[in-house]
């Protein structure tokens, strides 16, 4: 085998290998980050759903695992009977405002501070870009009923966010609905979080890799 072919393959075997691996969302580090303010009376609270529709990125055809996420919470609440369970999500952008639920992560009680790859968790964490693409965007969720409160921090100065604050609200753990009743489409805050997703590599892709290897040690052992 030629050098030139040689290093082609080395770098096939690269890009196989690590193809995919992107970060999805602003990420925990925020300058001026501050928790969203409770709503209802007495600690009781709504959903609230947010989408970060400017740190998007866009993957071509393949299936995908979202693996971790990071984020950026507040501290345990101190207001009796109140807690702050979230979830993370991917969605794929169909429209200004709508959205349809690729994956959803395990339902998580957030330790206060920056925290970095927490396990995505769930059974819904694999999912299928189809042929032609689709721009793909990060979102947090916590669960619908009163006493909860969002803890991922956000900063009202600057991106944008998809938002919704409902008691009664199409799920974001459900993978495939749409999600496209929006108290605010397109509001001006970035919530202190990130989900990191990577490309599960195809096995015929795997397959020549393989093939080539043994080649490479076939060839360099005569």
């Amino acid at each position: 085998m030629s050098p030139r072919a040689f290093i082609t393959l080395g770098a096939a075997f690269a890009a196989i290998s690590t193809a995919g691996a992107v970060t999805v969302g602003f990420g925990p580090n925020l300058n001026n980050g501050a928790q969203d303010t409770p709503a209802g009376n007495s600690g009781a609270n709504q959903m609230r759903q947010n989408i970060n529709i400017t740190n998007t990125v866009d993957l071509a055809p393949g299936v995908y695992r979202a693996t971790s996420w990071s984020y950026n919470a507040a501290p345990d609440s101190t207001v009796p009977g109140v807690t702050q369970p979230v979830f993370p999500f991917i969605t794929r952008i169909n429209s200004p405002g709508n959205h349809t639920v690729l994956a959803s992560g395990a339902t998580i009680d957030t330790e206060p501070g920056i925290q970095n790859g927490v396990a995505f968790g769930g059974a819904n964490d694999t999912f299928t870009i189809p042929l032609g693409g689709a721009t793909i965007a990060a979102g947090i969720q916590n669960p619908s009923q009163a006493g909860v409160q969002n803890s991922i921090l956000t900063d009202t100065s600057f991106g944008q966010t998809d938002h919704a604050n409902s008691g009664n609200f199409d799920d974001a753990a459900s993978v495939g609905a749409t999600l496209d009743s929006r108290s605010f489409g397109g509001l001006t805050r970035t919530y202190g979080f990130s989900v990191e997703v990577e490309l599960i590599p195809e096995p015929s892709s795997l397959a020549l890799v393989g093939l080539g290897g043994l080649f490479l040690l076939r060839r360099r052992r005569s």
